[in-house]
């Protein structure tokens, strides 16, 4: 179900809106109101272990006029094809679903989410002050309660990334690790994404091929390591502003997972 919540309490303590552009820091997340932001990942999904993965997603429009706001899919492994879903958010309002990828877009499988301002006419919305906020939640395995992990969001004009390091993620016999690498560029990129093991002079490589406006979550092999790092580069320069990359870990036994973005570390 989606619903109507109000922004009108956070109003006055708004700055007005300055792009930036400037490499990402491991703790980033959306700092102010954007006319365009990011879900890096985004789903409504099966997952392994009894586990159902869904998106808790917020938006709100912290505009005093009322926001016509694109949310375009981004599908995992398959170039966007559908036009975006339409939605109008009145002044000072937002909208929140616990399931919006499934209930709110009505899909299904995993992607990432690109939710973009707009005017009237379609065209981009410079304007617009946006923020969303996601939890990607799934009823624990033989409970009723559930696990989740917080997954920032990101304003495009806040990504800037030559090459990702990804740090905190887990890999050994009680966790997995997915790594995302999302594609806005509008033709097909290849990234190689290398991950440490307790070896330091033998790295291992997993190559991913990403199609344009798409995304694609590779599970890592699972050599079990002490210390993961992950490093996520494209075989061919790229406008470092038109891909972002992530890290996600799952307990194998409940579920309880963690997300941490790609920064640039140098």
């Amino acid at each position: 179900m989606r619903k109507l919540i109000s922004a009108l309490l956070l109003l006055d303590a708004l700055p007005a809106f300055a792009q930036h552009t400037f490499a990402i820091a491991p703790e980033s997340a959306l700092r102010r109101p954007s006319p365009q932001i990011l879900l890096a990942g985004s789903g409504s999904v099966a997952g392994a272990n009894g586990t159902f993965f869904h998106s808790d997603i917020s938006v709100l429009n912290y505009r005093t006029a009322d926001q016509q706001i694109a949310f375009q899919w981004l599908p995992e492994g398959a170039t966007a094809t559908n036009p975006p879903t339409m939605i109008t958010i009145r002044a000072a309002s937002g909208i929140i679903s616990e399931d919006f990828v499934g209930s709110v877009l009505h899909i299904s499988g995993i992607g990432a989410l690109l939710i973009t301002g707009v005017n009237a006419d379609g065209t981009f919305d410079p304007n617009a002050l946006l923020y969303a906020t996601e939890r990607v939640w799934t009823p624990q395995p033989g409970s009723s309660g559930t696990t989740s992990q917080s997954f920032p969001a990101i304003a495009t004009s806040d990504i800037n990334l030559l090459r990702a390091t990804i740090l905190g993620q887990r890999l050994d016999s009680r966790y997995r690790t997915n790594v995302g690498v999302v594609n806005l560029d509008s033709v097909e990129r290849t990234f190689d994404i290398v991950q440490t093991t307790d070896d330091p002079t033998t790295p291992i490589t997993t190559t991913v091929v990403v199609p344009a406006m798409s995304m694609m979550q590779p599970g890592l092999p699972s050599t079990p390591v002490a210390a993961l790092q992950i490093a996520v580069q494209p075989r061919v320069a790229i406008n470092p502003a038109l891909w972002m990359a992530y890290g996600s870990s799952v307990d194998n036994v409940t579920g309880d997972s963690w997300s941490s973005l790609g920064f640039q570390a140098r």
